[in-house]
């Protein structure tokens, strides 16, 4: 993102007909496409005519932005991001094979934001030129660090970073893979590799210090860059309208294509704009709901409409079930959710808690295999991840549900522990509800001895019974645990078993201390206000010695 001071600016570039660093379509009813695929500012078009054609594209409400540029004048680059912020229609950002300096910013309007694995992104502090004396160099250094304080809170506010994280990746020009765009937020999801990129014309591989190598062949010089020099002190004095008109001169003799150059040039960006469109305008007809594969056809050129179509199909296919019965039925296809319920069904088994699907593919894998199927099977990409950045994408991701297949398994063990617990008070106890934590009043009817007999001819008699009352309260007990990076890398499935099962039964354990201390403490009953064991009243506590006891020795097997 460069800033040059008016007196060292060369005078705009006159473009040839047409010529723009944008391209803007109406799609499917009221989607657009809007193509940013070279230097912002370039064939001297700037922001203003960009903002006029968004507006004139009308009422829509979803843009698909695609972006292959390296950048360019950043105050131009501010007024496209905040017209684009501020439109009110839903934007999802392509970045088709680079989007460097103010390019990257502009990115970051997307929600979401979908890259290849081999496309780039590139955050840096602005820069500029500038000439005159000491004061005018402090004054434009003062401009530059304005720039940037206005700049990291549209980074910030993306990745969920603080503000000094992002100044300090952007002193450092980073460069970004579509994988590590990902881990550090500034993308939302990644697409399988393209196989082409689109090159651009541009002069700012001189600019960027750490350019990759695959980008910087990308970034050719544009054909007419001798017109894009700072204007010679011998010929400060023309006027603007003289340069502009031997600008234009050169242009249009020096590099004019011939006439089958033109033709087939126009031929070719006419089949791609009719293949693009075809695609927009299939996929436009399902809201959306495959935009992963959509972008992976937009990105691939050698993807016809068909083959697009075809691609549809098959993993539209994918959401049902046969309808052959004769066919051995698949259990996993009772949500559409394929990928969960495999590698849950596959892991409760592993575990104990189920019998082994022989149909299902995900038996016998690791827990680093089961992070690492729950991302690539939903087709985000892992390649560049170490085993810590992999397993914790699969936590975090939000198209990743193997968290939740932990704690599914962890919740089976934790009541199968509970299941186990030798214990006896729900024998002679019985389950109540409460509806707080409040102290509460539970009244009871006394009990019977023993039924009375009823001779010959005799009635029946009514019995009368007695109520008792008691106070009971709520209270919480528990404890936490964690399932941690490093077990399942190491494969620990103790801590999905063992662990939770050993919680179950101290939960039923806590239970039984609780009620078996309030017997032993001898309450006192409130239907007579007399302990519980009483020898003269209740006449159950034993008279004779204690009870002897018997040691039982279980037989070595």
């Amino acid at each position: 993102m460069s800033q040059r001071n008016d007196r060292s600016r060369s005078t705009p570039t006159a473009s040839p007909k047409n010529n723009s660093w944008f391209r803007m379509q109406a799609g499917h009813q009221s989607d657009a496409d809007i193509y940013i695929y070279d230097e912002i500012g370039f064939w001297g078009v700037t922001a203003k005519q960009f903002i006029s054609d968004l507006n004139a594209l009308g009422d829509i409400t979803h843009i698909n932005l695609h972006i292959n540029s390296p950048g360019g004048d950043v105050f131009e680059g501010i007024a496209i991001f905040n017209a684009l912020k501020t439109h009110g229609a839903s934007i999802t950002v392509y970045v088709d094979g680079v989007a460097a300096s103010m390019a990257s910013v502009i990115a970051m309007v997307g929600n979401p934001v979908i890259m290849p694995e081999n496309t780039f992104m590139m955050i840096h502090k602005p820069f500029g030129f500038t000439g005159g004396d000491a004061e005018d160099m402090r004054t434009y250094a003062d401009l530059l660090d304005k720039v940037e304080a206005v700049l990291l809170p549209a980074y910030a506010q993306k990745t969920g970073k603080t503000t000094d994280e992002v100044a300090a990746m952007l002193a450092d020009e980073t460069w970004m893979s579509g994988a590590e765009c990902l881990a550090h937020g500034f993308a939302d999801q990644v697409t399988p590799a393209v196989k082409a990129m689109a090159c651009i014309q541009s002069k700012r591989t001189e600019e960027f210090k750490k350019m990759p190598e695959s980008i910087r062949n990308m970034i050719t010089p544009p054909r007419n860059s001798a017109t894009r020099e700072p204007e010679n002190k011998n010929t400060a004095s023309q006027t603007q309208e003289q340069t502009t008109a031997q600008v234009a001169t050169t242009a249009t003799t020096t590099n004019a294509p011939s006439a089958d150059e033109s033709s087939i040039r126009a031929q070719v960006l006419a089949e791609q704009k009719a293949r693009v469109s075809g695609i927009n305008e299939l996929f436009g007809m399902f809201g959306g709901r495959y935009q992963t594969l959509q972008a992976s056809c937009l990105s691939d050129p050698e993807c016809s409409l068909e083959q697009a179509r075809e691609k549809l199909l098959n993993e539209m296919g994918k959401e049902f079930s046969p309808s052959n019965k004769n066919t051995p039925a698949h259990i996993y296809a009772g949500n559409g959710n394929f990928v969960g319920d495999g590698i849950r069904q596959a892991l409760m088994a592993r575990a104990g808690f189920e019998k082994t699907e022989r149909d299902n593919v995900y038996n016998g894998m690791t827990l680093r295999e089961y992070a690492r199927m729950s991302l690539t099977e939903r087709g985000i990409g892992v390649s560049g991840y170490n085993p810590m950045q992999m397993v914790g994408a699969a936590f975090t991701h939000s198209t990743s549900d193997f968290g939740n297949i932990l704690l599914d398994v962890a919740n089976k063990a934790i009541l199968q522990g509970w299941e186990d617990a030798p214990e006896t008070y729900e024998q002679w106890t019985r389950k109540g509800q409460l509806s707080d934590f409040k102290i509460a009043h539970r009244v009871g009817m006394g009990g019977f001895s023993a039924l009375r007999q009823v001779r010959e001819g005799a009635e029946y008699k009514y019995v009368t019974t007695g109520d008792k009352q008691a106070t009971i309260a709520l209270a919480t007990y528990g404890e936490l645990f964690s399932i941690t990076r490093q077990a399942i890398i190491n494969d620990d499935l103790n801590m999905l078993t063992d662990v939770p099962m050993k919680l179950g039964r101290a939960a039923k354990s806590t239970i039984a201390d609780l009620v078996y201390a309030i017997l032993t403490s001898n309450p006192k009953i409130s239907t007579d206000n007399v302990s519980l064991f009483d020898k003269a009243k209740h006449a159950n506590v034993l008279e004779s010695a204690a009870m002897d006891v018997h040691r039982w020795i279980k037989p070595a097997s």
